[in-house]
């Protein structure tokens, strides 16, 4: 796919800047494009009452355009972190994958469930008007014996489902001893599935430390390795993924689209345009570096700027090669877990994604020298019989 054939205007309307970004997110692989069109419709459709925060988030939108079109252009990390953040191991949908997955599924067996029944508070009537006489303290001075108190800040993480995350995190933590030359994970190393790693034993009284020191350590460990967790994906999406390192995107459904043609004939592109329809007052006023900061070589595929002096350099290559996007979807593929749990035991199984083989397919010369070998194998096994 081809860049960008005009370069981005200085200055964009929020429409036009809205048409833009979802004209670049149009280019994007099908098989995650769907996340990124969702987030920026419900980015722009959700802040269009202007506000305090108009200026900050409309430069926000600029800085989006300018990656989705760098990631179009040829741009490989930029790409990278795209593909990442549109299977969920990375940015707004991993966090959603986590917050979901956390969520208990309640209690597994009947006596689990009985206990839970026998540990809710009972339901209280609402009191009556005759309850309250006159001189009687008011409800807020005496709070009721059953009233809610205050949560304690390093307490959340005892309301989510802790024995399957923990059993997630040890699959995890091996299936970086398998990949961790073939893989590069986002994040660091899990160093162990015990949530009371930092707890100590004693304190410095010698004396079993208090709750609140062990649940502050608990909420330690668990913020530490919830950033390191990979949420597992649907049976669906992890299928296609490993599809996707396989070559299915090189042709079908999920090929990637080719950029339309731009209207305008080549000769009046933007681009093209020669010294003497340069529009210098707009560039008098700055200095050199700030005039031609578009037009660098780092600049050029999110600006679309091109330079045609003696030092404008090599041009680099636009587009990705369907080898480098069958090795990206592949490594992802390995930092992606599928849960699935047994109908019967309610276990939970957790399947990881496979290196691709590295020896390569055989080329039609090396197979013509096995032709007809299994043919004469079985003539041999006919004669022997006879």
């Amino acid at each position: 796919m081809p860049a960008p054939a005009y370069p981005l205007p200085a200055r964009l309307s929020p429409l036009h800047l809205y048409r833009h970004v979802l004209r670049e997110a149009s280019y994007l692989p099908p098989a995650f494009r769907t996340h990124f069109d969702s987030a920026i419709r419900k980015g722009f459709r959700g802040n269009r009452n202007p506000g305090m925060h108009a200026k900050k988030r409309l430069s926000r939108a600029h800085s989006v355009l300018k990656k989705l079109r760098a990631a179009n252009s040829g741009d490989k990390k930029v790409m990278e972190n795209l593909v990442m953040e549109g299977f969920g191991r990375k940015g707004a949908r991993r966090r959603e994958l986590v917050a979901q997955m956390v969520r208990p599924q309640g209690p597994s067996d009947r006596k689990s469930l009985e206990a839970m029944l026998d540990q809710a508070p009972p339901t209280s009537e609402p009191a009556s008007s005759d309850a309250v006489e006159l001189g009687s303290a008011a409800p807020e001075d005496h709070p009721a014996e059953g009233a809610k108190k205050r949560p304690h800040a390093n307490a959340f993480f005892e309301k989510w489902d802790q024995p399957k995350l923990l059993h997630l995190l040890e699959s995890q933590r091996e299936q970086q001893k398998k990949t961790q030359g073939s893989a590069s994970w986002p994040a660091k190393m899990l160093k162990g599935s015990h949530a009371d790693q930092f707890v100590p034993e004693l304190n410095i009284w010698g004396k079993p430390p208090s709750d609140v020191l062990v649940r502050a350590k608990r909420a330690h460990w668990w913020r530490r390795n919830a950033s390191k967790m990979m949420p597992p994906l649907g049976k669906g999406e992890w299928e296609l993924l490993q599809r996707l390192g396989a070559g299915a995107q090189d042709s079908g459904e999920w090929a990637r689209p080719l950029r339309r043609a731009y209207p305008a004939p080549s000769s009046t592109l933007p681009g093209d345009a020669s010294i003497s329809s340069w529009d210098w007052t707009r560039d008098a006023g700055l200095p050199t570096a700030a005039a031609e900061r578009d037009k660098g070589v780092r600049q050029r595929r999110r600006t679309g700027q091109i330079d045609v002096g003696p030092f404008g350099g090599r041009p680099r290559r636009d587009d990705f090669s369907d080898r480098w996007f069958r090795r990206l979807y592949n490594r992802i593929w390995q930092l992606t877990p599928h849960m699935r749990q047994h109908p019967n035991t309610l276990e939970y199984e957790v399947s990881w994604g496979k290196t691709a083989p590295k020896l390569p397919n055989a080329t039609g010369a090396q197979l013509r020298i096995f032709e007809g070998l299994d043919a004469g194998a079985l003539r041999k096994a006919h004669q022997k019989r006879d």
